[in-house]
């Protein structure tokens, strides 16, 4: 059966439709799973910068403590006490950041018993300090908070490296998102020109 002009016509306008319809559908999908991709992709320069900020309240903790140590200043304790709470801090929120990744709650759980330790190790040579400088300098010259510290560094290192391989996966996903909706976009334009061309 032949059709007509207007049956024609008629038949490639709803064909358009339908595809703009479902091009209007999948680049709203598309563009969600996009939002959602990049959204992973900021949590997770969020969750390396809280590493960051534990890894530097250590250090400056550690170096109030020296300070006092050499000093005799409980001034130098000022750096410390914060440097204490921030920890603390960033410590909390990057557990609650990694909720998801086991692997990355457990290297937390080994990070909070080493910074710790290494508190309990600056509480106790304060306190030789305030007792005894020569005691205390012998604890420094030990290098056990240089140990602790190089322990700390290491699970920091390694937190930080499990986090930039979900940020490669993540980045890659959000490309690969971009390019298929570019391809997919362009393929359903080739179609719907097509059949404007065929009624025309």
């Amino acid at each position: 059966m032949k059709m007509t002009l207007s049956q024609k016509i008629l038949a490639g306008f709803l064909v358009c439709t339908v595809i703009l319809i479902a091009t209007a559908i999948f680049a709203i999908r598309n563009n969600e799973k996009y939002n959602d991709t990049n959204q992973w992709v900021n949590h997770t320069y969020e969750v390396l910068q809280e590493f960051d900020h534990v890894q530097t309240a250590a250090i400056d903790a550690s170096t109030g403590t020296r300070g006092f140590v050499i000093t005799g200043n409980d001034a130098f304790l000022e750096p410390y006490n914060v440097a204490n709470s921030s920890i603390n801090e960033h410590l909390a929120k990057v557990k609650s950041y990694t909720t998801d990744n086991a692997a990355q709650q457990q290297n937390i759980a080994t990070l909070q018993k080493e910074l710790d330790q290494n508190e309990r190790y600056f509480e106790q040579l304060i306190d030789l300090r305030r007792k005894d400088f020569d005691k205390a300098r012998e604890l420094v010259a030990s290098g056990e908070g240089k140990q602790l510290m190089d322990n700390i560094r290491r699970t920091i290192a390694l937190c930080k490296e499990t986090e930039n391989t979900l940020l490669v996966e993540r980045k890659q996903a959000s490309t690969e998102d971009g390019r298929s909706f570019n391809i997919v976009f362009i393929a359903l334009l080739i179609v719907v020109a097509i059949v404007l061309i065929s009624v025309f």
